[in-house]
C-alpha cells in the first residue's frame, strides 16, 4: 500500500445498545460478535484505500453511556469526521443521533461538518422497526448528512458508510487548502501593490529629491 496521503480522525457516536462498537470491529477486522460489553473508548488506526488514494484512519468508538459524555466530548472538538449512528428499532436512538449532531457543531461552532447517519440493524424484521426508511432519509435529507442502513451483522454498507465519510472529509479538507490558498493569493497581492505603491512613493521621492538639488457519505443509502 501506497504512503498515506490523508490522516483523518473519525468518531462514532451514538446511543448505547445502537451497534457502534460492532460497526467498527466489522469495519476494520471483518468480524463480529453478539455480546455486549458497553464501551468505554477505543482507538483503533488502520490505513485504508479509497477512491485509489491512500488514507490512515484514526478511529475512535465512543462511549454511548451518559456518565462517559466528558470523555466522549473531548473527541467531538478534535474530530475531522463523525459517523452518527442509531438502531433502526430504537426511535429514541434516532432523536439522541440527531441531538449529537446539534452538539457537534455547537462545540465547535460550526454550520456544517464531514458527518455521515447510519440506521443500523437493518437485517432486523420489518416488524422490529421502530423507525422506517423514509422518515431517516426524510431527516437526514433536511440536514444534508448522508444516510445509510447498515447491518454490522450481516455485513450490509458498513464499508461503504466509512468510506463515504472519508470522501466527506476529503472535501472539507480541499475546501480548508483552496481557502487558505484563496487567502495566501489575496495576502501575496496585497503585498505586491503594497510594494507598487512603496516603489512608487519612492520614485517620486527620488523624484522630488532630484527636483530638489536642481531648484528645490432492503438497507438503502442515500448520499447527499
Amino acid at each position: 500500500m501506497a504512503p498515506p496521503e490523508d490522516k483523518f480522525e473519525l468518531v462514532v457516536v451514538g446511543s448505547g445498545g445502537v451497534g457502534k462498537s460492532c460497526m467498527t470491529i466489522r469495519f476494520l477486522k471483518d468480524d463480529f460478535t453478539s455480546d455486549y460489553d458497553p464501551t468505554v473508548e477505543e482507538n483503533y488506526r488502520k490505513n485504508v484505500v479509497v477512491d485509489s488514494q491512500a488514507c490512515q484512519l484514526n478511529i475512535v468508538d465512543t462511549a454511548g453511556q451518559q456518565e462517559y459524555e466528558a470523555l466522549r466530548d473531548q473527541h467531538l472538538a478534535s474530530g475531522n469526521g463523525f459517523l452518527l449512528v442509531f438502531a433502526l428499532n430504537s426511535s429514541e436512538s434516532l432523536e439522541e443521533a440527531k441531538q449529537l449532531r446539534e452538539r457537534i457543531l455547537m462545540s465547535r461552532n460550526k454550520k456544517k461538518l464531514p458527518m455521515v447517519a447510519v440506521g443500523n440493524k437493518c437485517d432486523l424484521p420489518e416488524s422490529a422497526r421502530q423507525v422506517d426508511q423514509s422518515t431517516a432519509q426524510a431527516a437526514f435529507a433536511a440536514l444534508k448528512v448522508p444516510y445509510f442502513e447498515t447491518s454490522a451483522k450481516a455485513n450490509i454498507n458498513v464499508t461503504e458508510a466509512f468510506q463515504e465519510l472519508v470522501r466527506q472529509c476529503r472535501k472539507d479538507a480541499s475546501k480548508g487548502s483552496d481557502a487558505g490558498g484563496a487567502g495566501a493569493g489575496s495576502s501575496g497581492a496585497g503585498k505586491g501593490s503594497s510594494s507598487n505603491a512603496a516603489g512608487a512613493g519612492a520614485a517620486a521621492g527620488g523624484a522630488g529629491a532630484a527636483d530638489g538639488a536642481g531648484g528645490g457519505g432492503g438497507c438503502k443509502c442515500t448520499i447527499m
